[in-house]
């Protein structure tokens, strides 16, 4: 397995009267020829030592990992990837544009997140000096990041998202009949006493960190490939549902860019981002809807008896789910309401149920306990009852847990409890599981219309995605400016996009991993090695040659698929 590249040469080095011996490439700085060191081999006696124990007179210098971001680098070239950033944001430094640029820092984000200070460091165990003639990684500092970073504005942002989201549908050939809206959030480190940026606010934080600043993210996903469509970043104490109009304006903008039969697309979003003011202007929309509603905020439908819900029919997607079809007026539009029980979702609520109950009736008798005890107990009945009504604190707590405290009676009798077994067997049987959603597509059978909704599990797998340590982490980001934040989740969104490419033609194979982070693991084992040889005649000088490593054959055809087979990097495989 041969990877091209002659430009490597042996090159004599003197240093201080003594002659040392190292490996050059000619590469153009600055528009320039210039011979670059790659690797320093020592003197004479050292390298002929090392080639002399080499097997079969082959020395391997040095390997570097390259399946991944030699693929990611091809999904970035058929986008146009670097072109399109380079039409918006025409600027250079050092010889590298600002589409480059921010390409190096999306092949980073996709292999193995670091920081801009931690990149070169990164990039000297990968091909990427292979992969971009002239480019030495040493030289990008994380200055010379955040100075790239600089030249984008928020204008040039979104039109370099409009023409990269028109691009991949049309190279990719993604379906927009169903999409997906939601939201979520990331924390920072950014200190309170810095008034600077406004995107990093106190807000509910979804990784439960309550301490810290956040910033919001929402996202349009294509069902078709899990491709974001459209980003928005935004202040993090902002609530979806204030949110949700904005982003609906965004949306739509989108779908007239990309020249789409509007009527055809059905969006789908949850129901943190309803309220009777957004389903409005969602209903003044062109588009089809699907979205759930508060089930506590329908007693009238949640009411409804579970007998009356129906399993689905045999040989169906959804076989035996239970669901319930109805026509209702809701906020003031007629609409079809599909009422179902979500197993998973039961289970989830019983468990968590149980799990809060336990700790109130752990609390419960340790507090009669201390009351056994001698001039023991609450000072008053109002803290008494401050004391109760934090117990009774959470979701179902109150209705299935009574408390009473009684400050005439003495000792451990002041204190009764006790659970309601009727009250947890209607929560069991008649509460949990349950799901309302709403839609305009009422020709929809029910079981396509749940589908629908339930592929909202597609945008939550970006975001969990854009959580995930080892790949494609927004975080760790060490960006204190709002611009700096907007740049840094476009690359990381940028990432994405070029994994979710590399993932669809993986998929045309009859075998591929099963999650983009498997993938991307799977691909970080073909290797690129740099092998001297012998060069056949009698005084001549070795010569360089690189090299793939042998790996195993489904790894080596995932690579054949993925990665093309044309100038200026040409693989010879062996045969079969």
């Amino acid at each position: 397995m041969v990877y091209t590249q002659n430009m490597a040469s042996l090159q004599r080095h003197v240093v201080k009267g003594r002659t040392y011996w190292r490996i050059v490439e000619s590469r153009r700085i600055d528009g320039k020829p210039r011979a670059v060191p790659i690797m320093y081999l020592g003197t004479a006696d050292s390298l002929l030592q090392r080639l002399l124990e080499a097997p079969a007179g082959r020395l391997r210098i040095r390997s570097f990992q390259h399946g991944d971001v030699a693929a990611l680098k091809a999904a970035a070239d058929r986008l146009g990837v670097v072109s399109i950033i380079d039409q918006h944001v025409p600027q250079r430094r050092r010889g590298l544009s600002v589409g480059t640029t921010l390409l190096l820092a999306a092949l980073n984000r996709a292999v193995r997140p670091r920081s801009k200070m931690g990149w070169s460091a990164w990039a000297a165990d990968t091909s990427v000096h292979r992969l971009f003639p002239g480019l030495e990684p040493e030289r990008l500092t994380s200055q010379f990041f955040w100075d790239q970073m600089d030249c984008v504005s928020l204008e040039a942002l979104q039109a370099i998202e409009g023409d990269l989201t028109q691009v991949v549908i049309r190279e990719l050939g993604i379906k927009l009949d169903t999409l997906f809206y939601d939201t979520t959030n990331f924390f920072t480190y950014i200190a309170s006493t810095n008034r600077r940026p406004t995107l990093p606010q106190r807000g509910k934080s979804k990784q439960k960190r309550a301490d810290l600043r956040i910033f919001g993210l929402a996202l349009l996903v294509s069902r078709d490939g899990q491709i974001p469509l459209c980003s928005q970043v935004y202040k993090g104490n902002t609530v979806d549902s204030k949110l949700f109009p904005e982003s609906l304006s965004q949306i739509r903008q989108r779908l007239a860019d990309l020249s789409v039969d509007v009527q055809d697309v059905t969006v789908v979003y949850d129901k943190g981002n309803l309220s009777k003011a957004n389903q409005a202007k969602v209903d003044a929309e062109p588009f089809g809807y699907v979205a759930s509603l508060v089930p506590t905020h329908h007693p009238d439908l949640i009411g409804i008896p579970a007998e009356r819900y129906q399993p689905l029919p045999a040989g169906s997607r959804l076989e035996g789910v239970p669901a319930l079809r109805l026509t209702r007026e809701i906020w003031g539009a007629e609409r079809t309401v599909i009422l179902f029980i979500s197993e998973q979702l039961r289970r989830g609520q019983i468990r968590g149920l149980e799990q809060h109950l336990g700790k109130r009736l752990k609390v419960l008798a340790e507090w009669k306990e201390q009351l056994a005890k001698p001039r023991s107990g609450p000072r008053s009945e109002e803290s008494a009852a401050k004391h109760i009504d934090k117990l009774l604190a959470g979701q179902f707590i109150r209705q299935v847990l009574h408390i009473e405290y009684h400050p005439r009676r003495h000792g451990a009798e002041r204190l009764e409890y006790r659970i309601d077994e009727d009250a947890i067997h209607h929560l069991y049987t008649e509460v949990f599981g349950k799901r309302i959603i709403v839609t305009n597509r009422h020709d929809w059978s029910t079981e396509d219309i749940i589908l629908a909704y339930r592929g909202q599990s597609h945008v939550e797998a970006v975001f969990r995605q854009c959580k995930d340590d080892e790949h494609l982490a927004i975080r760790p980001q060490y960006h204190w400016t709002d611009q700096k934040i907007h740049v840094h989740v476009f690359i990381c969104l940028l990432a994405l996009l070029l994994a979710r490419t590399v993932e669809r033609e993986a998929q045309k194979l009859p075998s591929h991993p099963k999650s983009l982070s498997a993938l991307l693991d799977l691909l970080a084992h073909v290797r690129l090695s740099m092998v001297l040889m012998p060069s056949g005649e009698k005084g001549g000088r070795p010569r360089a040659q690189w090299q793939l490593e042998d790996v195993d054959d489904e790894v080596m055809q995932l690579f054949r698929a993925i990665v093309p087979n044309r100038p200026p990097f040409v693989y010879t495989y062996p045969k079969g």
